[in-house]
């Protein structure tokens, strides 16, 4: 009897000690409910999050060759396209996409959301304004002195419309990356690795023949 008081008077404060009191009850509901109650990225944000560091597009467009690198990490655009040096900085901070491309000065501001991307500045040598809904499948605007409407699916890898007075009918295979068509009035045949018709589209300033 003595042994078994003993052993009760061992474990008692122990157990006491170990459940939580109303006050830690109360806080601990109040966090989880405050962390559930965080606005929480959309999956499109999370899987961009998880994308590649470096991406690149290599082959033929507009009838030159095409080598860029997409670089994730230093937010840069270089290499070349349309038979011009490719220099390109992105500055998520002040929203500005600045530097060299097709031979000209390339001086943009963009505003980003999950839903939409909208660019507007001067490169090419020519006023830019355009907007990439992604909820809608489409890019509306103007460059290149020249109206830019594109109709896309992400999931069938198909961009379709008009943009540089001609027309745009593109095809990605989500195999091989290989993209194909027409655009600037030329055949298309470049693959891109470790990025998506997104990337193309984001930036399709780049791919405007002066």
């Amino acid at each position: 009897m003595r042994r078994f008081i003993a052993v009760l008077v061992l474990v008692l404060p122990s157990a006491a000690a170990a459940a939580p009191s109303a006050e830690s009850a109360a806080a601990g509901a109040l966090a989880a409910f405050s962390t559930a109650a965080l606005p929480r990225p959309s999956a499109k944000a999370a899987a961009l999050a998880r994308r590649p560091a470096v991406a690149t597009m290599q082959g033929g467009f507009s009838g030159a060759p095409v080598n860029l690198t997409f670089d994730r990490r230093a937010w840069t655009i270089t290499g070349g396209v349309n038979a011009f040096p490719a220099e390109v900085r992105i500055d998520h901070d002040a929203k500005t996409i600045t530097g060299g491309a097709n031979g000209s000065p390339v001086q943009l501001t963009f505003d980003w959301t999950p839903e939409k991307i909208s660019v507007a500045g001067g490169a090419n040598l020519s006023p830019v304004s355009y907007t990439v809904d992604w909820t809608a499948g489409v890019v509306d605007g103007s460059a290149n002195h020249a109206p830019l409407h594109l109709v896309f699916s992400l999931q069938d890898g198909t961009v379709k419309g008009y943009a540089n007075h001609s027309a745009v009918d593109l095809t990605l295979d989500a195999q091989s990356g290989r993209l194909t068509g027409g655009m600037n009035a030329a055949p298309v045949d470049m693959t891109i690795v470790n990025g998506d018709l997104s990337d193309f589209l984001q930036y399709v300033f780049l791919f405007l023949k002066r």
